[in-house]
């Protein structure tokens, strides 16, 4: 993110931002997501929630937020008066090694059962995302992650084989050690191995996963889950309570039974072509199959510069 989007929070117009919801939710939008990474992180995120509440907007949303968040009990219960109805927060480990190793300092595992405590007082569901497959991982260790996950009972759990990117620094130094197995980008999903992990193959990977969203989606977890939502008071934010809890659950259990991974597609899928139907035209056209992958990631010279400008004082950015 940071290579690509500099390291500057930027956002529109807040004005533009309330234009956007108001013209949403006249055009009868259900649920709404702000695309930011870093929700809790953006500057004007306090007086957008207050506007939304005080226009009574009613307009659910989805949201990002960092592990940080777990210090914002202010934001919190702001973020659910505005209608937040899930909070994704991306943990990955509960090993400080790893995240250290990841550049996630700022995770903390230890405050992980906050952010679970802070959504439930305030109706918000929980979304933990999680990395498998980091160089020290093993099998014994995956489990134990999802016990972990399980005992602190977020109330969505999405799980990520590690991908080093290409163009990213993570990928350079893979490539560089001679890690990298795959050479088509679409392997490059989030769902499958493609550089050679030292402790698990790429069975033996695939098959956590799939486990993973089997386990933390077994029936009576599901059913306690959605009991929870059940006792909460009714309002705006209930469909969308309900809708990502158990649409997940059922979308998860489906796509672990096809060994898909849930983020990967609908319910039902139509098959309309397949790569090797193209194979011949792209080596006609471009003289390869595949597409070479980017050894390392540079910027234009114009995003540069919209980098460096957006770390400049407003009066100075022109």
């Amino acid at each position: 993110m940071i290579k690509i989007a500099g390291r500057q929070v930027r956002s529109q117009p807040l004005g533009v931002t309330l234009a956007s919801l108001r013209a949403a939710k006249a055009a009868g939008v259900s649920y709404i997501m702000f695309t930011s990474d870093n929700f809790n992180k953006v500057p004007e995120v306090a007086p957008l929630l207050a506007a939304m509440i005080d226009e009574r907007l009613e307009l659910p949303f989805f949201a990002q937020c960092d592990a940080q968040v777990h210090r914002q009990e202010g934001l919190v219960e702001q973020m659910a008066r505005a209608g937040c109805f899930q909070m994704f927060v991306g943990v990955e480990s509960f090993r400080r090694e790893v995240l250290a190793e990841a550049h996630k300092l700022q995770n903390q595992p230890r405050h992980y059962a906050r952010i679970v405590e802070l959504c439930r007082a305030h109706g918000i569901t929980s979304h933990f995302s999680n990395i498998l497959g980091f160089p020290g991982d093993t099998a014994a260790g995956i489990a134990e992650h999802l016990r972990e996950l399980q005992a602190l009972r977020p109330d969505v759990a999405s799980f990520y084989v590690l991908t080093p990117i290409p163009g990213t620094e993570q990928y350079d130094d893979f490539l560089a050690r001679g890690l990298i197995t795959e050479r088509n980008l679409d392997r490059f999903d989030g769902a499958t191995l493609n550089w050679r992990h030292p402790r698990l193959s790429a069975a033996e990977l695939e098959g956590a996963l799939f486990r993973c969203y089997r386990e933390y989606y077994a029936a009576p977890a599901v059913a306690a889950r959605l009991a929870r939502l059940a006792r909460l008071p009714r309002d705006f934010r209930a469909a969308g309570r309900l809708a990502s809890v158990f649409g997940y659950a059922v979308q998860a259990r489906l796509a672990a039974r096809r060994r898909t991974h849930p983020m990967a597609g609908g319910i039902l899928r139509v098959r309309r072509d397949r790569a090797a139907d193209y194979a011949g035209w792209r080596r006609a056209r471009f003289g390869c199959e595949l597409a070479p992958l980017p050894r390392s990631l540079a910027l234009s010279a114009a995003d540069d510069a919209l980098n460096r400008r957006a770390k400049l004082p407003p009066a100075r950015q022109a």
